[in-house]
């Protein structure tokens, strides 16, 4: 009886014991919470600006606000492919992405997908004020807060351009019958069957083999990847027709950034967009350079005139009917308004 007595009492101190630890025992406040992680993934390399300056916000939010947040950067598709990405931040294994705004379009439904109207914004400045003065970047969230997703800011992945094997495009007639890769959608077919192309989805990986051996003619991408991939080597005629902008949204889970106290999401928020800013600037000054080294290593860069663009401008516009079609003239006429 006297063991199962001490055997009691014993058991009623531990209890004790357990619970003045859990409640912070001697006076102490409970142990707080640890810092917010934020994983990025992404599909560009680990060199490129989009990286370093994703890398840098850890730097910012540390001097902002220290010890609150862990910012982790996987570059290379390392958290998965593009679509893994997109659909990585809605189940929660991936916090924040950046890709072409078209895969994310993909998944947030047609009135986003004007985003990438051709000529939408026929230059870098134009999208910049455009996007981050006229109310583009609110009319973007806009349109995809029904699928969950939010874009705090927006990386500068480059103005659309056209490197070929044979020739400079300057009008349609340049363009007739030329196999242009496309990405895959519904949007870069209309765009490129309205400017005189025959345009050819195919998928990256296919990409520099199918353009050496002649199996398309020439590319529709931003100058970093052509730079990034040597592609002037092997196609070397550059157009500038900057015939969309392209960017990089860079996207969280709708929930998941309304679910943050106000003050820390104020931090992450304002860091995304200085480091988005940096990048965008970096970016469009290393575009200066590439252009440059194509040049230099024999590549011909043509760069579209005033009235060379208004004549594609004039031919694109059966693209603006077609999504007038399919998400109705106010949504349209909306991003128009964003327009310099």
């Amino acid at each position: 009886m006297k063991k199962t007595k001490l055997l009691a009492i014993f058991l009623i101190l531990l209890m004790i014991m357990s619970l003045a630890v859990g409640c912070g025992g001697n006076g102490e406040e409970p142990e707080a919470e640890g810092p917010i992680v934020i994983k990025i993934g992404h599909t560009d390399s680990s060199q490129r600006s989009t990286h370093l300056w994703s890398e840098a916000l850890g730097e910012y939010l540390e001097n902002e606000a220290p010890g609150r947040f862990v910012v982790e950067v996987y570059s290379d598709g390392q958290l998965g492919d593009t679509p893994d990405l997109v659909s990585g931040i809605k189940i929660g294994t991936v916090t924040m992405m950046f890709d072409l705004s078209s895969v994310l379009t993909a998944a947030a439904g047609p009135d986003s997908t004007c985003i990438d109207l051709p000529y939408l914004y026929p230059s870098f400045e134009a999208w910049e004020e455009g996007t981050f003065e006229n109310g583009g970047l609110e009319l973007f969230n806009e349109t995809l807060k029904d699928a969950g997703y939010y874009c705090i800011d927006m990386y500068y992945n480059g103005m659309r351009q056209v490197i070929s094997r044979d020739k400079i495009y300057k009008n349609s007639d340049d363009l007739k019958g030329q196999k242009i890769r496309i990405a895959q959608n519904d949007l870069n077919i209309e765009i490129w069957q309205a400017m005189g192309a025959n345009p050819t989805p195919m998928a990256w990986g296919e990409v520099v083999t199918s353009l050496s051996q002649g199996q398309i003619d020439a590319l529709d991408h931003s100058l970093g990847v052509f730079n990034d991939f040597n592609l002037h080597e092997i196609a070397p005629y550059v157009t500038l027709t900057n015939h969309c902008s392209s960017p990089f949204p860079i996207i969280t889970s709708l929930a998941w950034i309304e679910s943050l106290d106000p003050e820390d999401r104020a931090v992450l928020e304002a860091g995304v967009k200085e480091m988005a800013k940096n990048q965008r600037a970096e970016e469009y000054a290393k575009e200066q350079e590439y252009i440059e080294r194509f040049k230099s290593e024999g590549a011909e860069v043509y760069a579209l005139s005033d009235a060379e663009i208004a004549a594609f401008q004039e031919m694109v516009q059966p693209v603006y009917d077609y999504q007038r079609a399919l998400v109705g003239d106010e949504m349209v006429d909306k991003w128009l308004s964003t327009q310099p």
